[in-house]
């Protein structure tokens, strides 16, 4: 049982039974401590938090391995964001992000950018694991291979061998520290959701997951749905696909709606109508000769850049999370082809640095669900030259590497495709090289009260403009009522016919 809001304290009680006797009485036993259970502490927010809005910080405590007896509490970095309306819904929205890996608290400081709180209250919980969480599983071994694979100075097997040693050393290192890495599972998240729900008082509340926290709520749904009064899913990732198997096939996916886009239009097709060749031609002769981008020393480190095959597929990866860039890429792969690799290189060099997930929490999660799980043939055939991607490696994190990472398992169940009555909203992107729109659809077999919205013109995060944040007020308002796509239905998508126009730095 918890209090209201803000004065949230976990309550236990024992039960002393007393009997009568005229014998003496034995030894008093030690006193053992009460088991602790999961709860919420207000704390005070850091520094750099808006002292003129109304927001509330705190840490929900929790069982750092909830299959295990006597395990750890763990602390949890939560934000609330209170609405500015006068009587506010009843019923909060809990945002989680992507990776895994992502923090969700990380800089934010401020809720006037978040329209939601116009009708209610917005919370932030960081994931088990994340950056600000206690304990923290950062890998900074990693974090440091990850920009050195940007720049292309480690590929292939060797970079195989490199993350093995450090994921290896990453290990060590947390759990001398007492980390128990089996502890930090997609379901384990659900449960610290469903906990941070009852320590708040909230009888339901709105779920909205971004990415990899598509597969989050989806778990929530399946394991707490009494608490859910809707949920909506960006840029989804369905439990029963295993990532690995589909990473380059995504990306060119991606491509080719470039690619179409681009023929379809009378001025970028008349100005580029070679341009699935010409990026065949871009990866392969890069893959040869690595591309002189002239990129300065601040940018690269200090340490030169090596643009292959794989680099050029990795910048315009980049560009396709980018609205404002999609329309240009047709522009920047000709011009990069014939000589003029101008616009490339400011791709190149927005690419580079170092990773900013948190990498420990990354491999506990996909070394126990999705890589016991996957297909070896199929993820060898995602690295595969065929593909035209200059062996761009896309897996979250590879085989060898989750051998020495060596967490449990996750049960078979995992995998099952989520069924639920409950009201979703599910966002896709028609550019998105990550979560392509067909896995948000495959949800509706399953979700018989989800309506799917694609987004003509955005990527990966579609929901994150005006029209995605109109349709989600309304939801949010009546998730059964009919919603206003007509925003989304007058998107004319990307112009490519900007391509065809003199090139100016994305």
């Amino acid at each position: 049982m918890f209090k209201l809001p803000g004065m949230v304290h976990a309550l236990t009680s024992t039960l002393l039974t007393l009997s009568v006797s005229t014998a003496s009485p034995p030894p008093a036993p030690e006193p053992r401590p009460l088991p602790e259970v999961s709860h919420f502490e207000r704390t005070p927010c850091n520094d750099e938090v808006a002292k003129d809005e109304r927001i509330d910080c705190g840490v929900l405590v929790v069982p750092e391995n909830r299959s295990k007896a006597g395990t750890r509490m763990i602390r949890l970095p939560v934000m609330i964001f209170r609405s500015r309306a006068e009587k506010p819904a009843a019923e909060p929205l809990l945002f989680m992000p992507g990776g895994p890996g992502v923090s969700a608290v990380d800089n934010q400081r401020s809720g006037k950018s978040l329209s939601i709180l116009d009708e209610r209250d917005f919370i932030f919980l960081e994931p088990r694991g994340g950056k600000h969480s206690r304990p923290s599983l950062e890998c900074p071994e990693v974090n440091a291979l990850t920009a050195e694979v940007a720049a292309g100075r480690l590929r292939g097997q060797k970079f195989v061998e490199a993350m093995v040693s450090a994921a290896r050393n990453c290990r060590a290192t947390l759990t001398a520290s007492g980390v128990d890495l089996d502890g930090y599972t997609t379901d384990a998240t659900a449960h610290d959701i469903e906990d941070l729900r009852k320590a708040l008082g909230y009888a339901k509340w709105n779920l909205y997951g971004l990415s990899y926290s598509t597969r989050l709520m989806l778990a929530v749904m399946r394991l707490h749905p009494a608490g859910i009064q809707s949920v909506i899913l960006d840029s989804v990732f369905p439990p029963d696909v295993v990532f690995d198997e589909f990473g380059s096939t995504n990306l060119l996916r991606a491509l080719n709606v470039v690619f179409d886009g681009c023929a379809a239009d009378r001025a970028c097709g008349t100005a580029y109508p070679r341009l699935r060749a010409q990026f065949a031609q871009l990866v392969s002769s890069a893959d040869a000769r690595p591309i002189r981008l002239g990129l300065d020393a601040a940018a690269t480190g200090e340490r030169p850049v090596e643009v292959r095959g794989a680099q050029v597929a990795d910048a315009i990866y980049l560009g396709l999370h980018r609205r404002d860039t999609i329309p240009l890429l047709p522009r920047i792969i000709s011009q990069a082809a014939t000589g003029q690799p101008e616009e490339l290189a400011a791709l190149v060099k927005d690419n580079q640095g170092a990773s900013r997930m948190t990498w420990g929490l990354r491999m506990s999660v996909t070394c126990a669900e999705e890589n016991p799980f996957e297909n070896g043939a199929r993820v060898a055939a995602q690295l595969s030259p065929a593909m035209g991607l200059g062996g761009i490696d896309e897996r979250t994190v590879p085989t060898e590497v989750c051998r020495v990472w060596n967490v449990a398992s996750a049960p078979a169940g995992v995998k099952e495709p989520v069924r639920s009555d409950i009201p979703t909203l599910i966002y896709a992107g028609e550019f998105d090289p990550d979560t392509p729109p067909e896995w948000g659809q495959q949800l509706l077999e399953t979700l018989p009260h989800a309506v799917f919205v694609e987004l003509r013109g955005f990527s990966h995060g579609a929901s994150f403009n005006p029209c995605g944040r109109e349709i989600t007020k309304a939801f949010l308002r009546d998730p059964t009522s009919t919603l206003p796509t007509a925003c989304a239905l007058k998107l004319r998508g990307a112009d490519f016919s900007l391509s065809a126009q003199p090139g100016q730095n994305p």
